[in-house]
């Protein structure tokens, strides 16, 4: 038995059941969303702080809230733009986006060597993101919870600890064939713009690799 022929049924029922849970869930969604949004920058320290605001963990997150949360379009970004939007969301969120909230694509809106950014920064940043949003959920939990109705309300800190669990193994997944399939894409769509990010993408690919040990070791601070 091929390995696709294990990995993508399996891809269909953790899509089903991660999705399926939160649309039927929507406040603990809602919270879980703010949860997984601003985990890395909680773990810094305190968001108004000076120094907190200067880091650029922090930085890089309050990027990806506005787009999120805002529902900020990233269609008319410029190549360097697209730079700073592919590596924040790949080392900073846990969820992998297919699609922003603004409805953008983010295959069809990004480039290629942006494409290949995000994807990448994806894979080598979960497993530091997923242990600073399991972390998050033990110790800020309960702040998340504060308004929820219901049996689950006092498991929220188990409920969210899942969806981390699931969002990682479906993003990864996805993450690997995107890499490929998204920079094909990202080529038809942006051709000038592909040629433009080649030689800056990879200081980011090599910038976002260290990010990625160095969020993985600031979990113990």
């Amino acid at each position: 038995m091929k390995l696709s022929e294990i990995t993508f049924p399996l891809l269909i029922v953790f899509v089903i059941v991660l999705y399926g849970s939160q649309a039927l869930m929507g406040d603990f969604s809602q919270a879980y969303n703010q949860k997984v949004s601003i985990a890395p920058a909680l773990i810094q320290g305190d968001l108004g702080s000076e120094e907190s605001i200067k880091d650029a963990t922090i930085q890089k997150t309050y990027i990806v809230s506005a787009i999120e949360l805002l529902g900020t379009s990233i269609k008319g970004s410029d190549s360097a733009t697209k730079r700073v939007i592919a590596y924040s969301f790949g080392e900073t969120d846990l969820r992998y986006h297919f699609k922003l909230k603004s409805g953008d694509f983010v295959p069809t809106t990004l480039d290629l060597s942006t494409n290949f950014l995000y994807n990448y920064s994806y894979i080598i940043n979960t497993p530091s993101k997923l242990a600073h949003n399991i972390k998050a959920d033990f110790t800020l939990g309960d702040q998340f919870s504060d308004g929820l109705a219901g049996a689950f309300a006092k498991g929220t800190m188990y409920i969210f600890l899942i969806w981390d669990v699931l969002h990682a193994i479906t993003g990864l997944i996805l993450a690997v064939v995107m890499l490929i399939c998204g920079s094909i894409s990202g080529l038809l769509f942006h051709p000038i713009q592909s040629v433009i990010n080649l030689l800056p993408t990879i200081w980011n690919i090599l910038t976002t690799t260290w990010h990625a040990l160095a969020n993985l070791f600031n979990l113990f601070h």
